[in-house]
């Protein structure tokens, strides 16, 4: 009740937080083209090199870097990947992380951030509203608002979803050097 309580909290002061920065809005396919670090919020289960391998793939990235809850050092992350630990104690009182985290990724020059959290979590989230990136992918839910700029409303549930997001984004990308007109 007082964890619910407190997350409920976190995201009410962190909305309001972030209703102080609106940005204008951005060529989404420039971004994905131009993009070179990515940054990729990782729920705890989810087939890590599948999903960073698509990514390199499709959006071809020149650095990635993991937000994960999952220290177990038993899970492959591909070379070239850096991660980021977030764990329970790396929390402040309202769910929110702490500020050492939040500079350590925005010194990394993030261009993209991904939160592949298929319900809202709100210490990715708000690492992805305050990594510094000028687009913010999330899957849509009511309690996302203003966490991104970018929703996703996938039909299908993970990891199907995931793979239909990064090949959305790819196409997204494509649009751009097809001389197609630029999404906003």
């Amino acid at each position: 009740m007082l964890d619910s309580f407190r997350t409920f909290l976190g995201r009410e002061i962190a909305q309001l937080r972030l209703s102080f920065q609106r940005k204008p809005p951005i060529a989404v396919n420039r971004v994905l083209c131009s993009g070179k670090n990515i940054l990729v919020c990782l729920p705890e289960k989810v087939n890590v090199a599948d999903i960073l391998g698509l990514l390199k793939v499709e959006l071809k990235p020149q650095n990635i870097f993991v937000l994960t809850e999952n220290t177990c050092e038993s899970v492959y992350f591909p070379s070239g990947v850096r991660v980021f630990s977030l764990s329970e104690s790396g929390l402040g009182f309202l769910c929110l992380p702490r500020r050492g985290l939040i500079k350590e990724i925005r010194k990394q020059g993030i261009d993209i951030a991904i939160d592949l959290h298929w319900q809202f979590c709100l210490p990715s989230a708000y690492m992805c509203a305050y990594s510094g990136a000028d687009l913010r992918i999330g899957f849509y839910s009511p309690k996302a608002n203003g966490f991104f700029n970018f929703e996703y409303y996938g039909r299908a549930g993970p990891p199907e979803v995931y793979c239909e997001l990064i090949r959305l984004l790819k196409e997204i990308s494509s649009s751009n050097r097809n001389g197609v007109p630029a999404f906003s």
